[in-house]
């Protein structure tokens, strides 16, 4: 992944070899933090756009003291990120500043008229936006927060911007931070921080800042030369622009779309070859494209008559769209970033005694990942679980629940009517019209959400009539596994802990399954196994050969050093152990599949100094042929313990549900290992079971009762005649009972005891009750 450079000044450097036309480039993060909402456009006082559809909110002002909780934060995104794409709702702070005279000479001033005209061009400029997106069939809304805090009283600064080079925008956006008491740290922290703040202060998805330089008095409308720009420029990912006044809306709308990550496709501005944006979008409609043919199209990121065309028109290539996040794939009217199932997980069964449907899992949103080459790279997402619906035998959704966040965990009891056969259970967001995996619950048994692998009950038969009733649930804690001939679990999972390995460098073919190789600017393929005193099993872990320091390093990173395993054949489950390297680690893992497509992701939240987090990616489709595992946000872990392939066994959960993840195609024999004394129902043993990698094989149950005979001695179970020996004679009775009547079911037809003929209390009387005395005697005689 591309990542910013380690200071502002860097950038500017980059900066100066732009061309000085109307442009933005990516700002990129030296300084990362830790650790949404929906479209219209609001305005202290504003009622413009009379004849058009509605698109505006009451504006909330409050102190930036009085903030609230971080509703509208989307889910995955940090404080530093205000920008990732354009959807929901956005705060925009317009700074219009003042000079003072106390550097340089003032020689602008804001009128009210003046400030009015530029207000307006903002709206109209943010309103393009808006009505774009209406001219797209999709679900999705946009809405611009605009606070007039600082543009209906101008900011003071001691410089005059128009009248000195665009480069020195840090002198006069600094005097700006310092007035709102944001005065440590770099330029580029405090914007962050003072955007960030005014999203919270709103209650908005994103925030950025516009900071207008008057320029009605400037000879030409634009900044001295010398600098890398002589007119408007933006710095992309929620940051901010810097406009001329007297630029005209259509600037606003262009910088805007460099804010959320948008390129220039003017000649000398963006290439073809340049990338960005959540899907990692190729630039198609620059200047430059070399493919035969190629007719640049209107663009709002173009300039001079494509620009005015694109602006007059409501137009933009699909390729600028996708650069901002629109970007239907499926045509169904859900751009791609935000069209990702929910996730729902549970179990429930019918209580026959209160009459309700009990179901008890969880609902969480899922994101897309965030392929953006200059961002942070956080996977994000503005949908939200807003209802928890349920409907009986197929009849209309009911709304049991409307919790509004990204994740809920779910405790229901559902009234189901008497003559109901199935209840099903989903999670749903009303705003990007996204749902998640439905659950489905037959009444008469209890059930779980289906996924990859065997999936089942064990039940406990409590009135011993060999049917499954209301009600007959199994319990916790059983083992459930798939086993090999001799009944043992099926070596499925395999581990490479560095304890196991001899210390030092690790040979590329230490096994034949898997290559472990470390990848990244700083490395050269080498991976070791070191002694380290931040570990998590033992006392060693991996390494990585640094080019760099010329030697391993026990600490990995986003990029520059990462470690990657292949495997010989794809696999459907992969962990290794992360380990903060410092007090704000974040480790991360990629899987991808042979063709080099991300198939799954795993990124930790912080890690405190020595802190252990297992990641995990899975796949139920088996196609994982290579991860990467490290750092995320430009933090460093330490690594251990690496582990692939599904696991083997489970337990039960409650109700005695259970579930094998992520096998492989292939026939398993499944065994229950009961805690306590419990007899299956189906004569005991393994039962064999296909599976299908990538399905759900549902409904494999199995039945038991209490082994509670009363033809079982319970004193002593040998002592048949009850006379308190153990003797020949017990066995006489067993042989003498199974000669007259032959082995059978003692509860369909069993004598009255004594004497106690099930000697292994089975409820059966067979030889191997006369087996079980006679092997006593003859090892006690």
């Amino acid at each position: 992944m591309h990542r910013p450079p380690g200071s502002w000044q860097y950038d500017i450097s980059f900066l100066l070899q732009a061309p000085a036309y109307d442009s933005a480039m990516a700002f990129r993060f030296s300084q990362l933090l830790a650790s949404i909402k929906r479209p219209t456009k609001s305005r202290e006082a504003s009622s413009r756009g009379q004849g058009k559809r509605n698109r505006r909110a009451a504006l909330r002002l409050e102190c930036l003291e009085e903030r609230r909780v971080l509703t509208a934060m989307p889910f995955g995104a940090s404080p530093d990120d205000l920008g990732e794409f354009m959807l929901g709702t956005v705060t925009v702070t317009p700074v219009f500043l003042e000079s003072n005279g106390e550097i340089d000479a003032s020689t602008e001033d804001w009128s009210q008229a003046h400030i009015d005209e530029v207000l307006a061009k903002i709206d109209e400029g943010l309103d393009w936006w808006v009505d774009l997106l209406a001219t797209k069939n999709t679900v999705h809304d946009l809405s611009f927060t605009i606070d007039t805090t600082f543009a209906s009283t101008p900011a003071e600064t001691a410089y005059e911007p128009i009248s000195r080079r665009s480069n020195d925008y840090s002198l006069w956006v600094s005097d700006f931070l310092d007035d709102q008491g944001l005065t440590s740290g770099s330029l580029q922290s405090r914007i962050l921080d003072f955007n960030h703040a005014q999203r919270v202060k709103h209650d908005t998805n994103w925030s950025f800042t516009m900071f207008v330089v008057p320029s009605q008095s400037d000879s030409d409308g634009m900044f001295a030369q010398g600098g890398s720009f002589r007119r408007a420029f933006a710095f992309a990912g929620g940051l901010f622009m810097v406009v001329p006044s007297t630029r005209p809306a259509s600037t606003f709308t262009h910088e805007t779309g460099h804010i959320f990550w948008a390129r220039d496709e003017y000649p000398g501005g963006g290439t073809y070859y340049a990338r960005r944006g959540y899907y990692n979008t190729l630039n198609e409609n620059a200047a430059d494209n070399p493919n035969p043919g190629f007719v640049q199209q209107p663009s709002i990121m173009a300039s001079g008559t494509l620009l005015n065309t694109a602006y007059s028109n409501y137009v933009s290539p699909d390729s600028t769209l996708a650069m901002l996040g629109w970007q239907d794939s499926d045509n169904d009217g859900i751009f791609d970033v935000l069209d990702v199932p929910h996730r729902l997980t549970g179990s429930g069964y019918f209580d026959a005694n209160t009459g309700t449907y009990e179901f008890k899992g969880a609902a969480t949103v899922r994101t897309l990942p965030n392929l953006n080459p200059s961002g942070i790279g956080n996977d994000i997402t503005t949908n939200r679980i807003t209802h928890i619906e349920y409907r009986v035998d197929g009849g209309p959704w009911q709304t049991e629940l409307m919790p509004g966040s990204a994740q809920v965990d779910l405790d229901l009891s559902i009234n189901i009517p008497a003559n109901a056969t199935e209840v099903e259970i989903r999670a749903r967001d009303a705003n990007s019209t996204v749902e998640s995996n439905v659950f489905t619950g037959r009444i008469g048994r209890a059930d779980q959400t289906a996924e990859s692998g065997i999936a089942g009950y064990v039940w406990i038969d409590e009135n011993t009539n060999g049917l499954r009733d209301f009600n007959e649930f199994g319990l916790e804690g059983w083992d459930v596994a798939v086993v090999d001939q001799a009944g043992n679990p099926l070596a499925l999972r395999d581990t490479i802990d560095p304890d196991d390995l001899p210390s030092g460098p690790i040979s590329s073919t230490f096994r034949p399954d898997l290559t472990l190789r470390s990848v990244g600017t700083d490395a050269d393929g080498r991976v070791g196994a070191f002694a380290d005193s931040s570990t998590s099993t033992g006392t060693m872990n991996f390494r990585g050969f640094s080019r760099g320091a010329s030697t391993y390093l026990a600490t990995w990173t986003d990029a520059s050093r990462q470690l990657q395993t292949t495997f010989s054949q794809p696999q459907s489950y992969f962990q290794i152990d992360a380990i903060g390297a410092s007090g704000n680690s974040r480790g991360r893992l990629d899987a991808f599949d042979s063709q080099g497509n991300l198939v799954a992701r795993y990124t930790t939240g912080p890690l405190a100094l020595g802190e252990v987090h297992t990641m995990v990616v899975e796949s139920p489709d088996a196609n994982i042929a290579y991860v990467n595992a490290g750092a995320h946000n430009l933090t460093n872990v330490r690594l251990d313990n690496l582990q692939f392939g599904p696991a083997s066994s489970t337990t039960t959960d409650a109700e005695g549900g259970f579930r094998i993840p992520n096998l492989p195609t292939g026939q398993y024999d499944v065994l229950v290992t009961p805690l306590g004394d419990y007899r299956n129902l189906d004569a005991g043993g393994p039962r064999t079971v296909g599976v299908t990698a990538g399905q759900v094989t549902l409904d494999v149950d199995f039945g038991f009762e209490i082994n509670d005979s009363r033809w079982q001695n319970p004193d002593e179970p040998l002592d048949v005649n009850d006379d308190t020996f153990i003797s020949p004679i017990d066995v006489l009775h067993i042989v003498n009972d199974i000669n007259k009547n032959g082995s059978r079911d003692l509860r369909s037809d069993g004598p009255e005891p004594p004497p106690f003929v099930d000697v292994n209390g089975d409820s059966f009387v067979s030889a191997i009750d006369v087996l079980q005395v006679v092997n006593y005697l003859n090892a006690n005689t």
